[in-house]
């Protein structure tokens, strides 16, 4: 799923600076985000956990050539998981790299530094790949089904039941000289091998039982599209639901809501304009209580949108005819130790207060979202689109605000809000919600094992769940989008 599906406003705010700032300030911009990470803390080999030793240990039989390398080895954040990075370099060039988790031991990521880019054939990509499996989980090896991927990967993924366990995979890409040169292992890889674990698909509720399950993850919308507004039911659950007592199911841990909820707001109309960087700086400051420390804005681009940056990269100011519509600021977005301390209400209410000066009178009526940045785990992002007759409306109008959770300063704030939708379907045309529920169902819809998150954690033991799908169903057919 793209960016723009899951984060509608957020994409605003980065497409708006992409178009504005020039190829080489994107960059720029890009390396300083990357700069303001936390720095990884480079281990010794001893150093290692004993589980991501006998990893590295077993990595290393089985590719002999890893005997001959240097080794760097740090302590890092990937996706939201503490794992161990094994960088192995030969004659002081990079060589290979492997991920492995820190507690676990498991290897998320083998990468070998292959300049062969020739696919070989099913024969020989199958018997490397078995090889190398042998070794890897011997004869847990005869759990796993094997698939050919169109790019020539080699998958294992494990079936219970005849049913597929989500994240229970390993996929391998061959050369042709037969060199395994890349492994990742799904996040729950041999997370649970008992067969006595896994309800039987017996159990699971008949898919036309499922309908009464379904209207709580939709959700009835405006999108605007380029020349027209559709009126749909949108899919904003999980997409999971448990086979036996039809609950969500969450099954990742960054989950992102995409239910939109009404909100009040209480419109300041306050403008805030600026002609040159002079201003610009003293707006920042005087307004937004962001210190350039001394120096004063550049202006990027002096056109109907202008965009004023300044010299270290570090805060960067969007506006249109003069107008201030948002902000970056990369100084208040810097990393903090630990989880954020502030809840989800607690980002909104920070949002909330820092966006009502800035609305017009007639901007009272909002939906909004809050979710944990994909990117940026001690920030928050808070989305609103305006109400349109009692709907939100996606893809127009909007305002996205990021928020950091541990200080709650505002890090990112644009808007956008002089975009008018065309003219609306009569919602009064709607199907009901359970003729939406029962279309949606005409959607392949099937069982899977799923390790979900409950309170927080993932669960030890695999859910049997049907999978449904994601698609919106436009609400004057009842018939589904594709």
């Amino acid at each position: 799923m793209t960016t723009q599906r899951r984060y509608p406003v957020l994409a605003s705010i980065v497409l708006t600076a992409t178009l504005l700032l020039s190829p080489a300030m994107g960059t720029v911009m890009a390396n300083q985000a990357a700069g303001n990470q936390q720095a990884a803390a480079h281990l010794q080999e001893n150093q290692l956990s004993e589980k991501a030793k006998r990893t590295e240990q077993k990595l290393q039989m089985l590719f002999p050539a890893l005997d001959d390398t240097s080794r760097q080895i740090t302590l890092e954040t990937k996706d939201h998981l503490p794992v161990y990075e094994i960088r192995y370099e030969k004659n002081n060039e990079f060589f290979a790299r492997a991920y492995i988790h820190t507690e676990t031991g498991k290897l998320l990521t083998y990468l070998l530094n292959d300049k062969d880019l020739e696919i070989p054939d099913d024969k020989l990509a199958y018997k490397s790949a078995d090889t190398f499996m042998e070794g890897w989980i011997g004869e847990m090896r005869s759990l796993y089904k094997v698939t050919r991927a169109p790019v020539g990967d080699v998958i294992y993924s494990r079936y219970v039941n005849g049913i597929e366990v989500v994240g229970d995979e390993f996929r391998l890409s061959v050369n042709s000289a037969g060199q395994v040169t890349h492994v990742s292992g799904g996040e729950n890889a041999l997370t649970n091998i008992n067969p006595a674990d896994f309800l039987p698909p017996a159990q699971a509720m008949k898919k036309d039982q499922l309908s009464r399950f379904i209207p709580p993850q939709l959700q009835l919308m405006y999108i605007l599209g380029e020349n027209k507004t559709d009126l749909v039911y949108n899919t904003v659950g999980s997409h999971y639901l448990d086979a036996v007592t039809g609950a969500e199911l969450i099954p990742v841990r960054q989950y992102i809501t995409w239910r939109w909820n009404p909100f009040s707001l209480t419109p300041g109309g306050k403008v805030v304009k600026v002609k040159n960087e002079q201003e610009a700086t003293r707006i920042y400051e005087s307004e937004f209580g962001i210190s350039l420390k001394g120096s004063t804005f550049n202006g990027v681009r002096d056109e109907k949108e202008r965009v004023y940056v300044s010299p270290d990269e570090n805060e960067v100011l969007f506006t249109k005819d003069g107008v201030v519509i948002g902000f970056i600021s990369y100084s208040n977005a810097e990393p903090q130790k630990g989880k954020p301390t502030l809840s989800e209400k607690q980002a909104l209410e920070k949002a909330v207060q820092f966006l009502q000066p800035y609305l017009k009178q007639e901007e009272k009526e909002f939906y909004y979202m809050v979710n944990p940045d994909t990117q940026n785990p001690h920030e928050y992002v808070v989305e609103f689109v305006p109400s349109v007759e009692g709907l939100p409306l996606e893809y127009g109008p909007s305002i996205g605000i990021c928020v950091n959770g541990v200080t709650g300063k505002i890090t990112r704030y644009h808007q956008q809000l002089d975009q008018k939708p065309a003219k609306l379907p009569d919602k009064r045309k709607a199907v009901s919600i359970d003729v939406a529920a029962q279309a949606l169902l005409t959607e392949p819809t099937e069982l899977l094992y799923i390790y979900p998150i409950l309170n927080g954690k993932r669960s030890a033991k695999p859910v049997l769940a049907y999978s449904i799908s994601g698609k919106n169903i436009n609400a004057l057919t009842g018939k589904v989008e594709e």
